[in-house]
């Protein structure tokens, strides 16, 4: 999620519009109740009784103990994906290595690697399509010669431009550390077609305004719900970039297993798996024994906090942990709601 302002970012989480405490948050739903006249259809949010909004609020209680939360710190990245990134490597027994992200940016600005660069000595390559956000970076990475900066598209379709052609044109081995995936679009198909190279750990972005139980991928609407209640509350949001399922399932059939979410899923090669002393997860074939890995936590600033919009898809992700079922009850998601708000525990 390479944005320079946090104002645009995928992330429902990613900026603290307002900072409240946990006994103001009731106040806070009913006040967004009462704004329910802004959504422009509804019912369905009305049988709900929460108007979902990523409008934050501090998170006061204590985080999960089976999840990598407590290694989240950001130095340079968006939502703790540096501490992550560190106590992975640091696991795998990883010192040095080589990388590769694109949606770089400047290089600086919520980079999922530039920690990796100045405190750890990775090379790699950093590329970007927009041409002042990458002049920007060929500035700032002056005094680090080991690393390529490139303009250009990474592409799924185009076979000079896949990114199997740019991980060549940087010679990076195949084998490569670590591969950054963040371009607000294609990063599904990107991954998909990637078959030259097998990257130790790969970040990639989901869309994280649609719950990690429904199946979709960029600019391709479902329909696996009776209900869609994100096409209700944010149509925008609708099928821009993929889903969380979607993307752990391309995972599996890649190589790979998700080990921690951010809003950006963390994948470790599979082969590699058993090396890691927190890794908190069964592993196994099915993606929706993923499920639970997903939170509606988010940090900021090196603060927690979530908002009503990331626990409506937690409590969507329960309530298919608990009956197995792909649909929308409103009323069960009213109740799960509330509990989540109250740190009540997951199923």
């Amino acid at each position: 999620m390479k944005k320079t302002s946090p104002s645009n970012n995928f992330h429902p989480c990613s900026k603290p519009l307002r900072i409240l405490t946990m006994k103001k948050i009731y106040l806070f739903l009913a006040v967004v109740f009462a704004c329910s006249n802004c959504y422009p259809n509804n019912t369905y949010l009305d049988e709900l009784g929460f108007y979902p909004s990523d409008s934050n609020f501090e998170y006061k209680f204590d985080l999960p103990s089976n999840t990598y939360h407590k290694f989240c710190k950001n130095i340079y990245s968006q939502n703790g994906e540096d501490g992550i990134l560190e106590q992975i490597l640091k696991e795998l027994g990883i010192k040095t290595g080589t990388f590769c992200e694109f949606g770089a940016s400047d290089g600086i600005t919520s980079s999922n690697t530039y920690n990796l660069i100045k405190n750890y000595n990775f090379s790699g390559i950093a590329i970007d399509s927009d041409l002042s956000r990458h002049l920007r970076c060929v500035e700032n990475y002056k005094s680090y010669p080991h690393i390529q900066v490139f303009h250009g598209l990474v592409l799924y379709d185009d076979k000079n431009n896949d990114l199997n052609a740019w991980l060549k044109r940087g010679n990076l081995p195949r084998d490569l550390d670590v591969l950054s995936i963040d371009i607000d679009s294609d990063d599904y198909y990107v991954w998909e077609n990637l078959t030259e190279f097998e990257p130790k750990i790969v970040i990639i972005e989901t869309n994280s305004y649609r719950d990690p139980v429904y199946e979709e991928l960029p600019a391709k609407p479902s329909s696996e719900y009776n209900i869609d209640l994100l096409s209700v509350w944010y149509p925008p949001r609708v099928a821009c970039g993929c889903s969380f399922i979607s993307a752990i399932k391309l995972g599996l059939k890649k190589g790979y297993i998700p080990v921690a979410y951010t809003g950006n899923i963390t994948f470790v090669r599979r082969d590699l798996v058993h090396q890691l002393t927190e890794f908190p997860y069964k592993i196994s074939d099915d993606p929706h024994d993923y499920i639970s890995l997903y939170s509606h936590l988010a940090l900021w600033d090196n603060k927690w906090y979530s908002n009503t919009g990331l626990i409506l898809n937690t409590a969507i992700a329960d309530y298919y942990l608990k009956f197995k079922k792909k649909s929308i009850d409103p009323q069960w998601l009213n109740q799960r709601m509330h509990q989540i708000l109250n740190n009540e525990e997951r199923f």
